[in-house]
């Protein structure tokens, strides 16, 4: 793409950048920049407020569009200014359902460059690189609010590989000894995506999982969530037990509680699930796709 891009962007460097919401920073994919600058761009360029600015304004933006002013700032300190350049333009890039994924540096050494054709040209192909940037290979409604409201996200690859598509996604949930794992390891071999799940996580959270399958893996979606029917969390993992058609012993071995205790839960998780018996209260747990 990169080599596609130099032969109608004139440019004496040009990169192209991921936007990786782990790090909160950018992560070069190909470049002709020198590795210090692409270092720069990586770690350092997104704390520029100039880079805030042309992140905020949507447009391809040249140097020599800007007002003296604004012409400052590690930016110019840092890369422009000490590499000689005169001209150059950064665009970025953003994904069909709005997330930022990515952008576009280019810069030259011939002050002429890069023209109005060329900033026009690189504007009409942002959907493109965008896209080829974004790890969700057709983002829907289901991505749109990543981050916004609570949701966020990963995408599990075929070959184990986790994408992050927000800040606050937890990689931890589809890996061992995470249930979920094997749940999304069934939807990657073809089984159908189950409804939504009600996860257990080791952390003692109750998080609220959906499962999607896509071309390219399987995407997770995850907010926090309340335990139902106003059970805590020990008693939410102790109807798992009972879900599982555990006694009161087995549920006790495997939370290190003993079996007095385990029957005293029985009859909270009974009660306040308005279930008649072990039966009932199980047909609950599988209804809320519990997974613990």
């Amino acid at each position: 793409m990169l080599a596609g891009l130099g032969e109608v962007v004139p440019a004496d460097c040009v990169s192209l950048s991921l936007w990786d919401p782990t790090t909160g920073g950018h992560r070069t994919l190909a470049s002709s920049y020198p590795a210090a600058i692409d270092v720069l761009i990586d770690t350092r360029m997104h704390t520029d407020r100039l880079f805030s600015l042309v992140r905020e304004g949507r447009q391809a933006v040249r140097v020599r569009d800007l007002e003296q002013r604004r012409r400052r700032g590690e930016i110019f300190e840092r890369i422009i200014d000490p590499q000689g350049f005169r001209d150059g333009v950064t665009l970025c890039l953003f994904a069909a359902d709005d997330r930022y994924v990515g952008m576009l540096n280019a810069s030259t050494l011939d002050a002429r460059h890069p023209d109005d054709d060329t900033v026009a040209l690189l504007e009409l192909l942002a959907p493109d690189l965008a896209a080829a940037l974004d790890p969700v290979p057709t983002p829907t409604a289901r991505t749109a609010t990543l981050g916004a409201d609570g949701t966020h996200g990963l995408l599990v690859g075929r070959a184990g590989r986790v994408d992050v598509l927000s800040a606050g996604a937890r990689p931890d949930l589809v890996h061992p000894p995470s249930p979920l794992a094997d749940l999304v390891d069934r939807v990657l071999a073809g089984a159908p995506p189950p409804g939504p799940l009600l996860l257990l996580a080791g952390s003692g959270d109750v998080v609220g999982v959906e499962l999607h399958a896509t071309a390219r893996g399987v995407l997770v979606l995850h907010r926090e969530a309340d335990p139902p029917a106003g059970l805590t969390v020990r008693e939410l993992e102790v109807l798992d037990g009972v879900g599982h058609g555990l006694s009161n012993p087995e549920i006790g071995a495997r939370l290190g509680i003993s079996p007095r205790t385990v029957a005293t839960h029985v009859e909270h998780v009974l009660a306040k699930t308005e279930a008649r018996n072990r039966a009932a209260a199980a047909r609950s747990a599988a209804r809320w796709g519990l997974l613990a």
